[in-house]
């Protein structure tokens, strides 16, 4: 009975750990996201302003894809 009872209560502590871990990445990339945008040295999230710009500097383009599981 012990043995389940402390399966149960590191399952239970894992689950809210990487409920945890979730949210604190989130926070992460919005914050990054906001530095960025506030620095005003890239165009974050708009392609088409980006090029425009590219255009309008006469600088190369370059694109970043990121995923962030």
């Amino acid at each position: 009975m012990r043995h389940i009872t402390g399966i149960i209560l590191g399952s239970l502590i894992l689950t809210s750990l990487t409920a945890f871990a979730a949210e604190d990445r989130r926070q992460r990339v919005l914050d990054d996201r906001t530095q960025v945008q506030a620095q005003g040295d890239w165009v974050y999230n708009d392609l088409g302003k980006g090029t425009e710009e590219a255009k309008r500097t006469g600088k190369p383009l370059l694109v970043v894809l990121r995923c962030i599981p």
